[in-house]
């Protein structure tokens, strides 16, 4: 743990992975969701994702109960050989470094769509990264405490947001429910999982946790909470705004945020504000993903873990630049989703059966 001997408690982990979760999905998940289902029930491919990401949470806690105090980047060489395991170990360090950079290029161009307009991007995402350096060369306990300070402060802004969000709401916008069948729902199962992708932090986290035997408690509310909110979110954005215009928007939460600004004068510049602590959201999970690829590569090679984080500065800040326009920072997102459905969907179960039949096969002999 870069050095150090401390562990995070169960409910620090259920805090890092609440804010793993949450970030980008707030201002792009009604968007995206709306594409796919094109209907209002959404919230209905949520509850379906919800229970999916705890199937996948209970094989990640499995997975890694049996290799406590191992990080996945040290027990799978054990598991499929040391060349197999560094192929498993560099995919899942590249996922964790490209949604370090896609997170990092989101908030920039949500800044220069709303707030910073005349600000070259490749500075915004230079200072980003460079905070996250900063915090993120002192390891994970440090990390985890500032995720502590954070987490309060969000709940309860986001929860003000949805309360002010009521009046606009109409219950004929989130009508009929089921009303084409349930194929829709169907559709908006893969993107709607996607926006809780963060559960595969614990195959790090747990290895690091007091009581690892908590682990499945402690992911089962760090996946709820998200849950709830997102939900919550997809309720008030397309209850305000309807779901075709929804789709038309590129941050249908932000224009949201708008609206109550204008309903409410006395909250002037309420959408700035959302903007700022929407950023210290994403940041939270930036350094969280910046933290699990610098970890990995110290652990895979053996080296000391503060020059990797160095090192991955030109990698990240290359992977924010990559994209043309915001059509490519989507393309990139569908991208990393797929990497993350092997993730989380794949590689535990497989790891699984792998240690299920090494110990039969132990057992035998």
């Amino acid at each position: 743990m870069n050095g150090s001997n401390e562990k995070i408690t169960p409910t620090q982990a259920t805090v890092a992975l609440v804010m793993t979760i949450i970030g980008v999905g707030i201002v792009t998940l009604p968007r995206v969701s709306a594409e796919e289902v094109q209907t209002p029930d959404i919230w209905i491919s949520m509850l379906f994702s919800g229970g999916i990401t705890f199937v996948a949470a209970f094989f990640i806690t499995k997975l890694c109960l049996r290799f406590k105090g191992m990080t996945i980047y040290q027990f799978s060489p054990i598991l499929v050989g040391k060349w197999a395991g560094l192929v498993f170990n560099l995919f899942i360090i590249m996922y964790f470094i490209l949604v370090s950079g896609y997170q990092a290029r989101s908030m920039a161009e949500v800044l220069r769509a709303y707030l910073l307009d005349k600000t070259p991007i490749e500075a915004v995402i230079i200072v980003y990264i460079a905070v996250g350096v900063y915090i993120v060369i002192s390891g994970i306990y440090p990390i985890v405490k500032l995720l502590q300070i954070y987490f309060p402060v969000v709940l309860v802004f986001i929860f003000f947001m949805l309360g002010l969000s009521v009046t606009n709401v109409d219950l004929n916008n989130l009508r009929p429910v089921l009303g084409e069948g349930f194929k829709p729902v169907v559709n908006g199962i893969k993107p709607t999982t996607l926006s809780l992708a963060g559960i595969e932090s614990f195959l790090i986290l747990i290895a690091y946790m007091q009581r690892p035997q908590q682990a499945m408690k402690a992911a089962a509310v760090g996946i709820f909470i998200p849950l709830f909110l997102y939900i919550l979110i997809v309720i008030a954005v397309i209850g305000s705004l309807t779901v075709d215009e929804v789709r038309q928007l590129t941050w249908p939460t932000i224009e949201l945020v708008k609206s109550i600004e204008m309903k409410f004068l006395l909250l002037e510049r309420f959408e700035s504000f959302f903007i700022i602590l929407w950023v210290i959201t994403t940041f939270t999970s930036f350094i969280m993903n910046f933290y699990f690829a610098s970890l990995g590569l110290s652990q895979v090679f053996k080296k000391a873990y503060k020059p990797f984080v160095y090192g991955l500065i030109p990698f990240i800040y290359l992977c924010a630049m990559y994209p043309e326009d915001i059509n490519g920072v989507f393309k990139l997102a569908d991208y990393i989703g797929n990497m993350a459905i092997i993730i989380t969907g794949i590689i535990p179960i497989l790891f699984l059966i792998i240690a299920f039949i090494r110990r039969k096969r132990n057992a035998k002999n």
